[in-house]
């Protein structure tokens, strides 16, 4: 069998080729890399520029027309931070597709866990406690690893090319710059330490996993490995050179001869957040862990069973749904919120399918009783046989019909949300709160909201709502049941009635 990979970054686009036999055993075919940076200028203008467009769909071309000269039978590609992003990603993918390469867009939470799935099987884990790292253009993934297991995980929606637009440098930079950018860095790690466990142990070792990392350790040590002080003197000497220096007299590779100082920065103050461990590259990634979650399902991939997955959900509310009319609201509503908060909230194509099948699906266990309809969905769901979906998407779908009313997920209090990796752990805190949101907005069941729309600012969510001229019901319930998204985005939720139209 034989399976390729296609990793569409913010930077580069990789691409690997396998072949595995009926042992296992795992044999590389091909591997490719196109830096065409889909990412650059994104968080200046807000879209993939045309250059980089083009660049990236004639990439994606090339890989495919090598994939089908080889006989490849499986093929996955997933798009990330740029992808999750853009305002024009949609045309993006649909061009791609159009040319033979389907992407999934996946959230920050799903890269960080195909990414320890990939160096988790490529090294085996110390004793001491190791964090994960892979700093990507467009946002930076972060795992912590001790005691024999998983202890926490981020995706810090920040990266070498997001900080360079967010604070562009002279050239050669200047201190300014530098201070400037360290401010940014340090304001944005503090904001996500919050969301963070408590006394995480500092590391022993940090073991990297992108490009970005690569260049470093090349650069500080000439080995695949470096430690603080090496990369200090290496930062300082990216930061006194111009583009055209780095390249031509610190032998940085030409693509990253412009940003390459940024990145050094962003490690220096990630080691110094998470402890100043030293830092060992490994020459695997996101597109390694894709490839071991295509075996881990016997190689099935998704797409092609997203068909079977909503005949299923359909079939079981059709059994079990007194009110369809209001599931299907609230699907509708929690679609809405979804596409204006995936953004912020870094998730992907994946996340959004849970959702909308949890939406239509959480209220099936008034079939049972009224009282505690919650619990009873989610006894439903969990012991239903969902054709189409893997073990723990079922476990991730009875959680949120658990969770959509009531109690808020808690991994002390609730068992089964604590049995879930930290990844997942996320996923289900973010799509609670929306589908919370969107079920208060249907509280009188009578599709009184005709449409919303959402406006995020520094401090609020404001909810732009036109409908029933009384929403006096749905405004309190709305009070209510967002206390979940409020933590989550750390801002208040503000209601504003809009005119009917």
């Amino acid at each position: 069998m034989k399976i390729a990979a296609i990793d569409v970054g913010s930077n580069s686009i990789h691409m690997v080729l396998i072949e595995v036999d009926d042992t296992g055993n795992q044999v590389l075919l091909a591997r490719e890399k196109a830096m065409v940076g889909l990412g650059r200028s994104l968080g200046r203008d807000g879209i993939i520029q045309p250059e980089a467009f083009e660049a990236g769909l004639e990439a994606l071309r090339r890989m495919q027309r090598l994939l089908t000269e080889q006989g490849c039978g499986t093929m996955v590609a997933f798009g990330t931070a740029t992808l999750r992003d853009a305002l024009n990603a949609g045309n993006f993918i649909a061009e791609a597709a159009a040319s033979g390469v389907p992407i999934r867009v996946i959230s920050g939470e799903e890269e960080a866990r195909l990414i320890y799935q990939a160096v988790s099987h490529a090294v085996p884990f110390p004793d001491d406690p190791v964090v994960l790292v892979d700093i990507g253009g467009g946002s930076t993934e972060i795992t912590w690893h001790a005691d024999g297991g998983l202890k926490a995980s981020t995706s810090i929606p920040w990266g070498t090319q997001r900080l360079a637009d967010a604070v562009p440098c002279s050239n050669p930079p200047s201190p300014e710059n530098h201070r400037a950018l360290r401010r940014l860095i340090r304001k944005e790690l503090k904001k996500a330490g919050k969301e963070l466990p408590k006394n995480l142990p500092e590391p022993f070792l940090i073991l990297g996993t992108s490009g970005t990392l690569e260049s470093l350790a090349r650069g500080a040590s000439g080995d695949t490995a470096f430690t603080v002080e090496q990369l200090e003197v290496f930062e300082k000497k990216l930061w006194r050179e111009s583009a055209s220096g780095r390249i031509d007299r610190l032998g940085v590779e030409p693509k990253r001869g412009d940003n390459l100082h940024v990145g050094a920065t962003w490690t220096m103050e990630l080691l110094r957040w998470l402890g100043p461990a030293p830092v060992r590259h490994l020459p695997v990634g996101l597109r390694e862990g894709m490839i071991w979650e295509v075996l881990r399902h016997d190689g099935a991939d998704v797409p092609p069973l997203a068909d079977l997955r909503r005949s299923t959900v359909e079939a079981l509310a059709v059994r079990s749904d007194r009110d369809p009319q209001h599931s299907l609201q609230v699907q509708r509503l929690a679609g809405d919120l979804f596409a204006s908060l995936r953004h912020a909230f870094d998730l992907g194509d994946q996340e959004g399918e849970w959702l909308a099948h949890a939406a239509r699906l959480h209220d099936i266990g008034f079939s049972i009783s009224e009282k505690a309809h919650h619990k009873h969905g989610a006894y439903i769901v969990s012991n239903s046989r969902l054709q189409g979906f893997w073990t723990e998407e079922v476990e991730i779908l009875a959680l949120l019909v658990r969770h959509h009313r009531g109690a808020m997920p808690h991994p002390e209090k609730h068992e089964g949300f604590g049995r879930l990796d930290p990844w997942h752990r996320r996923a289900v805190e973010k799509l609670t709160g929306i589908l919370r949101l969107a079920d208060a907005l249907d509280r009188r069941r009578i599709q009184a909201v005709r449409s919303l729309q959402l406006e995020l600012n520094d401090r609020h969510l404001v909810l732009h709502v036109e409908g029933h001229d009384d929403l006096l019901e749905e405004r309190a319930a709305v009070a209510k049941k967002s206390a979940l998204l409020e933590r989550l985005l750390d801002r208040s939720v503000v209601w504003r009635q809009e005119p009917r139209a």
